[in-house]
């Protein structure tokens, strides 16, 4: 038997001795599995390549080929389940055509966002451009309460401080009354005596009135603060806003948006994945479609041979 008829047995799970005693038939349904895995494993190989480079950030070429050898392996162990199932198995063949259409899905959404990628481009920075206008309005409201607060504060703080500088033009000084007591020795005996001290100090509402002063100088710089942020808010939000990278989904919707609004584009679409979802069912329409081959036979055969010998092995245990 020829090497790359063994590397194909051992790529799809087929046995290499079993096969080289079949007929053309089997060899012939053995090449077209092998082609149409290696079809799949290509394709799912070039798309895993792609969400690496594209989207997963990945920029060394040895880890862009790690993604894809995954994607490919994931893919070679689904079609292999299909290919190694004996007989019938109409619940896995409705669960492939399940999983074909999601992937076909996705597959041609990848390979039209790489065909159509100026016109995403267009759709994405409009985009972003709806978005940058309602983050300013937004960051515009958030602005003009914070300077209203502000405003208010300085007004209140301001109005309190003219009460203040009033009194103090009126009364710039207090004076301040100390009163002691001691006892003394009288003539009659022991006599308490006060003594009292008046000291004149500066108004304590001066000391109050300074310090509001140096809150009003905060409540300045943070009011400036504001009216420059809000100044510059267009630019600086622009610049957060593109600069940020382009995500899978945001892309997803530009190229839904693309497709959804020109028919030259919707029509590609469809042929891309009515393309993506035959490749997808080959292997089971070669599996479960084609005439069985004696390959096909005698391992169903091998089976009901063993469960035909398992039952005469149980009858005879209860005998």
């Amino acid at each position: 038997m020829k090497t790359i008829t063994k590397i194909g047995c051992a790529l799809i799970g087929w046995n290499a001795n079993l096969l080289s005693e079949c007929g053309e038939a089997s060899h012939a349904k053995f090449n077209k599995l092998v082609t149409a895995i290696l079809i799949m494993v290509m394709l799912w190989g070039t798309i895993g390549y792609l969400l690496a480079a594209r989207y997963v950030g990945i920029e060394s070429i040895p880890g862009r080929m790690g993604v894809a050898f995954a994607f490919m392996l994931a893919v070679l162990g689904i079609e292999r389940v299909i290919v190694l199932t004996v007989g019938k198995a109409r619940f896995m063949t409705a669960l492939r055509v399940v999983m074909a259409v999601c992937m076909a899905l996705a597959g041609s959404c990848i390979f039209d966002q790489m065909m159509f990628k100026n016109d995403i481009q267009e759709a994405v920075a409009a985009h972003r451009e709806e978005v940058i206008q309602s983050t300013i309005q937004n960051r515009l409201k958030l602005f003009d309460n914070d300077i209203a607060r502000i405003n208010h504060s300085i007004d209140s703080i301001s109005k309190y401080n003219d009460v203040l500088y009033k009194e103090l033009e009126a009364r710039p000084t207090t004076t301040v009354t100390a009163v002691s007591t001691n006892t003394i020795q009288g003539p009659n005996g022991p006599m308490k005596v006060q003594n009292v001290n008046k000291t004149v100090v500066p108004n304590p509402r001066a000391e109050q009135a300074k310090g509001n002063e140096e809150q009003l100088k905060i409540y300045n710089q943070q009011l400036e603060q504001l009216r420059l942020d809000k100044k510059d808010i267009d630019k600086s939000t622009r610049k957060e806003i593109n600069e940020r990278p382009l995500g899978f989904i945001e892309e997803l919707e530009a190229t839904i948006e693309v497709i959804s609004h020109s028919l030259p584009s919707l029509a590609f679409y469809i042929v891309v994945f009515v393309i993506l979802m035959s490749i997808e069912l080959f292997v089971v329409s070669i599996k479960m479609g084609d005439t069985k081959c004696d390959y096909e036979m005698k391992v169903e055969y091998q089976l009901a041979m063993n469960e035909n010998r398992l039952k005469n092995i149980e009858k005879d245990l209860k005998r």
